[in-house]
């Protein structure tokens, strides 16, 4: 850095569309708008809630309920399937808005992003006014209410936009950011979960002031490097930069089982029909991947998940398989059953991986045989009837078609 030279604050805004899914549906179709509505995967085997409305939300549903409770708690509920392509639109839509403000952006999932306007000023005045500006111009374009937090960093940033949804502006000055954490419950931390909120509420810990108070060594005592972490965070403190993120080609799928079990020989049998999926994917875009995540979503809402290297690259099934139940058997560590597994395939590279010289014969007969198995399987996919099932409207307990929706011209 050059002596004398200022050095500029940073100004991160946080930008957060509630209930994106929805939000998104009611834009493309307005008669949707003010009644209950879930979104899951009407087509598994027990679908869960991954996206709801503020009206299904009062009824009692949450993300991550089963929809057949789901509609017990509500009967007027209305479930749509997911459309992905559909959301990924209007994400980019967003982003596109976001980058005439500053081009360090970091998306955060669908309809969340950080954006780093630090010396824009001269551009667009204050953090704040940049933001309301953004905020209306995703309005106005977009059909779409977004909450913004603006803080000098990005968690006290996303904090700040949770606590004004669904469609207000909170900035947080400079040295504020501890007086403003102080009265918040601890839950809305980053990393503090179920069970974190369970030991923080047994230490009699329920906002974030108590956590300041403490001293860190106890906090590290109960809660080990956490602990530390969880001190930092309390007084507002994160120097993690914005990132913009380059695409990642991935290779993903997941099962939800029909019954919660921890039965390992069925949880492995689940997991070893991902990998053929993943597998015969890799193989039909003639790509191999060089690095595999498990994720394992227990009943009680909690992730654990375990990464290996796939060395060399690959895209047999047989090999997938093989590191997948090592990764199971490695993280698969608590007796609460399981409710879903997903499987991540990343790295990947196309063409042909060189093998050792004097490889195996066996690994070419491996690949001729799943080749042969993948040639079957397109032969015959899609002989049975599937139907055209958008919609379900749990009140009349029917599948209604995708056109009985009243649609309007889409901005995305």
């Amino acid at each position: 850095m050059v002596p004398g030279a200022q050095v500029l604050e940073r100004e991160i805004v946080f930008v957060d569309v509630t209930a994106f899914a929805v939000a998104v549906e009611r834009v493309v179709h307005p008669d949707l708008r003010g009644r209950p509505v879930v979104v899951a995967p009407v087509g598994s085997c027990r679908p869960v809630v991954t996206d709801l409305s503020p009206e299904a939300w009062q009824a009692g549903i949450r993300k991550g309920m089963i929809v057949a409770r789901a509609v017990r708690y509500c009967r007027g509920v209305i479930v749509l399937p997911p459309n992905e392509p559909l959301y990924d639109r209007a994400s980019r839509a967003i982003f596109r808005i976001l980058r005439d403000f500053s081009p360090v952006l970091e998306p955060s999932g669908h309809g969340h992003a950080y954006l780093d306007i630090t010396g824009t000023g001269r551009l667009f005045g204050p953090p704040r006014d940049t933001a309301w500006r953004a905020q209306k111009e995703i309005r106005q374009r977009l059909r779409l209410d977004a909450s913004l937090g603006v803080a000098s960093n990005k968690m006290v940033s996303r904090i700040a936009s949770k606590i004004t949804r669904p469609a207000g502006l909170q900035d947080v000055l400079h040295g504020d950011e501890p007086s403003f954490l102080a009265p918040l419950p601890v839950q809305l931390l980053p990393g503090v979960g179920a069970r974190t909120q369970e030991q923080l509420e047994e230490l009699n810990i329920r906002i974030i002031r108590d956590l300041t108070v403490m001293h860190q060594d106890h906090l590290t005592l109960v809660f080990g490097r956490f602990g530390f972490v969880l001190h930092q965070c309390a007084l507002g403190i994160d120097n993690t930069p914005v990132y913009p993120v380059r695409a990642v080609p991935t290779v993903a799928r997941e099962q939800v089982l029909p019954e919660d079990s921890n039965d390992y020989e069925l949880l492995k049998s689940v997991l070893f029909g991902l990998c053929e999926e993943t597998g015969e994917q890799l193989r039909a875009e003639k790509q191999h991947a060089g690095r595999m995540e498990l994720i394992i979503r227990y009943s009680d809402g909690r992730e654990d998940s375990g990464k290996a290297r796939l060395a060399p690259s690959t895209q047999s099934t047989a090999t997938l398989c093989s590191q997948a139940a090592l990764l199971l058997e490695r993280n698969l560590t608590r007796r609460t059953r399981v409710r879903s597994l997903q499987l991540r395939l990343s790295d990947l590279v196309g063409g042909s991986v060189q093998l050792e010289l004097f490889a195996d014969r066996k690994l070419e007969q491996q690949a001729k045989l799943e080749s042969a198995v993948d040639a079957l399987r397109r032969r015959y996919a899609g002989k049975g009837d599937k139907g055209d099932i958008i919609l379900f409207r749990a009140n009349r307990s029917a599948f209604v078609p995708s056109d009985s929706r009243k649609s309007i011209m889409s901005p995305f």
